[in-house]
């Protein structure tokens, strides 16, 4: 009779030993989880905002103001009527 009685208390704890053990990986991997779900939901935001910019900027391409923009932007346009300072380096 002691000997069931020690194999059933080796036995719970075993189990419980288990059951801990399961319990502790799951949170960990919940933890990691959370962690990620918030890097992701920075990355959206960051996307999202990105969207938005592009939007504005499709919505004026076209226009007399965004083609000079990038004119002088990109190919280094100026007006004739105005003075150009150079720096020199």
């Amino acid at each position: 009779m002691r000997k069931v009685f020690n194999l059933r208390n080796l036995i719970f704890v075993a189990l419980a030993v288990g059951i801990v053990t399961l319990i502790v990986a799951q949170q960990s991997l919940l933890d990691r989880n959370i962690e990620k779900n918030k890097s992701l939901q920075e990355d959206i935001k960051q996307v999202e905002q990105r969207i938005m910019e592009l939007e504005d900027e499709k919505s004026q391409i076209g226009t007399d103001e965004y083609v000079e923009e990038k004119a002088r932007e990109k190919l280094g346009y100026v007006k004739s009527d105005e003075t150009v300072f150079m720096k020199n380096e």
